[in-house]
């Protein structure tokens, strides 16, 4: 059979593009990804999300309630990366484009397969309610060329959820109470409930007694009824009859 140049030609094209296409398939089969957990995400020792870590992920990240920012637990499984500093960059689109918003930055990554942490988007880094972002996860060869390794998605939400009430409040509530009795106790005496209580509440009467009885001794009389006046004039009386007799 004669091989005309034009059929070798087909030829090589045929090859050439199914190179190609076998080494795009590759490139898609083995990309990286980024997933977003609202919770940690499990994952196993070789960096790899567990069946339990899955249920973690979501495409929708809800706030910290009553406060402006998300929590994301961000795993990355990476595609060719190199030991040496690591971006986590963070794209919104406004008006058809593209601007970064915010990126962490990981000065010591080892050249791992993954990476996974714990970020916070904050609205005062310029994360804001019902915005899907992009995520990308580049490193910087030698070359000065910045290469992706790992992308994604995520949209943040606010729900309305109301922050719980802390565990201790009611305890801490008790506390105080309690501190504010025993102050009240002291400054009336006492509780109340011992021999040494408050004087004052169980004797209301007991600010309005008067001053303490006079204590009487013998050879004389305070009395009110004037008797111990009546025995010394009658004393005098007869002492005055004494001298005059003794004058006659």
């Amino acid at each position: 059979m004669t091989i005309t140049p034009r059929n070798n030609l087909l030829r090589r094209l045929t090859l050439s593009s199914a190179f190609a296409l076998a080494a795009l398939s590759s490139a898609a089969a083995y990309a990286g990804e980024v997933k977003v957990g609202a919770t940690p995400i499990e994952i196993d020792d070789a960096g790899k999300i567990t069946a339990k870590g899955k249920s973690a992920v979501v495409d929708t990240l809800d706030e910290v309630p009553g406060e402006d920012r998300w929590i994301a637990y961000v795993h990355a499984k990476l595609e060719n990366p190199a030991p040496g500093p690591l971006y986590i960059e963070f794209f919104q689109e406004l008006d058809g484009n593209k601007s970064s918003v915010w990126r962490h930055d990981e000065n010591d990554f080892a050249g791992d397969k993954w990476f996974y942490g714990e970020l916070e988007l904050d609205g005062r880094k310029g994360f804001n309610k019902n915005r899907t972002y992009d995520i990308k996860v580049t490193q910087v060869n030698a070359k000065g060329k910045e290469l992706t390794l790992a992308s994604g998605k995520i949209k943040l939400i606010k729900s309305g959820k109301k922050p719980e009430a802390p565990k201790e409040e009611e305890s801490d509530t008790e506390d105080k109470a309690a501190a504010e009795q025993d102050a009240h106790d002291s400054l009336g005496g006492g509780d109340g409930n011992d021999g040494g209580g408050d004087s004052g509440a169980a004797n209301p009467d007991a600010g309005k007694e008067g001053p303490p009885p006079v204590e009487k001794k013998k050879g004389c009389s305070v009395d009110a009824d004037g008797q111990a006046w009546n025995g010394a004039m009658v004393l005098l009386a007869l002492g005055a009859g004494f001298i005059l007799r003794r004058r006659r």
